[in-house]
């Protein structure tokens, strides 16, 4: 699963360099599963793209996106990317489990090496992040 992960990670790097994201909802729209969702949000954060960053979120949760005040210059970037489904999963409710390198930035203090991402799916197929970190 890790080596699926990394691969959509590699694609989703090659197709995205040379262009901005399609319009953010789009964005958030394509994936189909919580993993290739997660993969999407840090595809965006990494590249600096800070409305399809925000699209991956719920509208309850999309502040938990206000990184830097929305500087996405101050934001952190995210190497050496793995994440998998965690144990417990829901047609509606899922949890990613993600690994990284974090670079230092402004905006973020403190470098993680992990984090939970959970997701909800809507009634139109999506799934968007509700939260995330270590808690």
């Amino acid at each position: 699963m890790a080596v699926g992960g990394v691969l959509i990670a590699a694609a989703l790097a090659a197709s995205g360099c040379a262009s901005p994201p399609p319009s953010a909802p789009r964005a958030a729209t394509r994936y189909g599963s919580p993993e290739q969702a997660t993969l999407s949000w840090f595809f965006a954060v990494n590249h600096k793209y800070g409305a399809a960053a925000v699209a991956h979120f719920t509208r309850a949760a999309a502040g938990q996106m206000d990184w830097g005040h929305g500087n996405t210059s101050t934001w952190s970037t995210f190497s050496m990317l793995r994440c998998k489904p965690a144990s417990k999963q829901s047609p509606t409710a899922a949890t990613v489990y993600c690994s990284f390198s974090e670079s230092q930035s402004e905006s973020e203090g403190s470098p993680d090496s992990w984090w939970s991402v959970s997701l909800q799916r809507q009634p139109d197929g999506r799934w968007l992040i509700d939260n995330y970190g270590q808690g």
